[in-house]
């Protein structure tokens, strides 16, 4: 695998954000190469912080503490608006704790996420993340809510989200029913036109996109057949987002030809 020559492709990218800020976190999950850069800057997590929500209501399922075909009706005071569906439906309609699960990741629906949190509990999900040694993903406040509010954001790194996606990966995050539970939902994400959109299309990635105002943000397990691999791209204080869009796709096909030459090799 060629990291000088995806060195000089991350430069360029850049480069082509102008006065947004990029980093990028990239782990072989085979040969073990790996490439960092600005991996330590803290970010505004936007949605992929749903992925350490998704996680703790695995692990406490898992455990037996919650039950995936539990009802929670969803309530007037649960709605909030941004991404998803449930906003759009009627008020006492009965969802199971694995609805919201998968709402939560396959469309980012931010109502869903705010209801597993409530179950799952913030202080649970930030015990779990610091368990695992994440030092900069801390879950502050719920999704759409008053942006100045107590304990108002939501923070992560691509250091952070690497190493997460890489533990999620080998079964040292949660063990190797939930982990395949996780690895499903997240493949089904429908968000696609960062890491995947150039892709091939019949391709297996793991993954979450995030979005707020200036933000973009992908962070994905690529199952390349020979290959695999993890690659986090996230960005702030974006110019132009559509831009952005185009970078992280960009960005991800040339880690894509680096791990098809690098299966090749093999």
């Amino acid at each position: 695998m060629n990291l000088e020559a995806l060195k000089t492709a991350v430069t360029k990218a850049g480069e082509r954000l102008g006065e947004g800020v990029l980093a990028v976190g990239f782990k072989s999950l085979i040969g073990g190469e790996e490439l960092f850069h600005n991996a330590g800057h803290v970010f505004p997590a936007a949605s992929i912080v749903k992925v350490p929500i998704l996680l703790e209501y695995l692990r406490q399922k898992e455990a037996g503490r919650l039950k995936e075909d539990h009802v929670v009706p969803l309530r007037e005071e649960d709605v909030v608006g941004g991404a998803g569906i449930l906003m759009e439906m009627h008020r006492g309609i009965p969802l199971t704790l694995q609805d919201l699960a998968r709402l939560m990741i396959v469309i980012s629906d931010n109502t869903a996420s705010n209801v597993m949190l409530d179950v799952v509990g913030m202080d649970e999900v930030n015990a779990f993340m610091k368990s695992l040694g994440l030092a900069d993903t801390v879950i502050g406040r719920k999704f759409m809510i008053d942006p100045n509010a107590k304990f108002s954001k939501n923070f992560t790194s691509a250091r952070d989200m690497t190493k997460l996606m890489e533990m999620l990966y080998r079964g040292e995050a949660l063990p190797e029913k939930s982990t395949r539970e996780a690895l499903d939902i997240l493949s089904r994400q429908q968000y696609r036109e960062k890491i995947p959109l150039l892709l091939p299309p019949k391709l297996r990635i793991c993954h979450k996109t995030g979005e707020i105002t200036g933000v973009r943000h992908d962070c994905a397990i690529v199952m390349h057949e020979g290959a695999p691999y993890v690659l986090c791209v996230l960005t702030e204080m974006l110019p132009d987002v559509i831009t952005a869009d185009r970078v992280i796709a960009g960005l991800s096909l040339e880690f894509y030809r680096q791990a098809e030459s690098s299966a090749a090799i093999r």
